[in-house]
C-alpha cells in the first residue's frame, strides 16, 4: 500500500463537498432551540432521612429525541438551598428546519424530578414549553404545585445558518 502524499495544488475535497454557510436553500430556514437551566431552589425537604434532595431534568420532544441533565448524577439541595450556574446548563438543544415564511412551533416536554433511593423517582413538575420559530428569549418558571421547588428555564430559538 502506498502512502498518500498531499500534493500542492491537487484537489483533495469529497465529491460534492461544499463549505457554504447558508446551505439550507432560500426555501428554508434554520433555528437552534434550547432551553437552559438558570437557577433551582427548593422549600422542602424531599428526602424522607431529612438530607438532601437529588433533582434532575428530562426534556421530551419530537418522536423519540430525548435527554435527561445532568447526564450522571443529580443536583443536590438542601431546604431553602438555590442552585445557581454561571455557565449555561443546557438542559435540551436542538436543530430544527422548517419552510421560510410558515408558523412552526416545537413542543418540548420538561419534566422535574426527585431522584429516590427507597420507591421510583419522584415527578416534582412537569410542563410542555411550545417554542415557537422564530422566538425572542423567554424565560419560564417550572414549578410544583405547591410552589415549593422552583426552576427557571430559558427558552431560545435563534435563526442559524449551520
Amino acid at each position: 500500500m502506498g502512502q498518500r502524499v498531499y500534493v500542492k495544488g491537487k484537489k483533495t475535497h469529497a465529491k460534492d463537498e461544499n463549505f457554504t454557510q447558508d446551505n439550507v436553500g432560500k426555501e428554508k430556514e434554520r433555528y437552534q432551540i434550547s432551553i437552559d437551566l438558570m437557577s433551582l431552589k427548593t422549600l422542602k425537604d424531599y428526602d424522607s432521612f431529612g438530607r438532601v434532595g437529588e433533582f434532575y431534568f428530562r426534556a421530551d420532544g419530537e418522536k423519540m429525541l430525548k435527554s435527561r441533565f445532568p447526564h450522571k448524577g443529580v443536583i443536590k439541595l438542601q431546604r431553602n438551598q438555590t442552585f445557581t450556574s454561571k455557565a449555561d446548563m443546557n438542559i435540551w438543544s436542538q436543530f430544527k428546519t422548517v419552510r421560510t415564511g410558515q408558523e412552526a412551533s416545537v413542543p418540548i416536554k420538561v419534566i422535574l424530578r426527585e431522584k429516590d433511593h427507597l420507591k421510583k423517582d419522584q415527578t416534582i413538575a412537569e410542563q410542555v414549553i411550545e417554542v415557537k420559530l422564530p422566538q425572542v428569549t423567554a424565560y419560564v418558571i417550572l414549578q410544583d404545585a405547591d410552589e415549593n421547588t422552583k426552576a427557571k428555564l430559558r427558552i431560545q430559538a435563534t435563526r442559524t445558518r449551520y
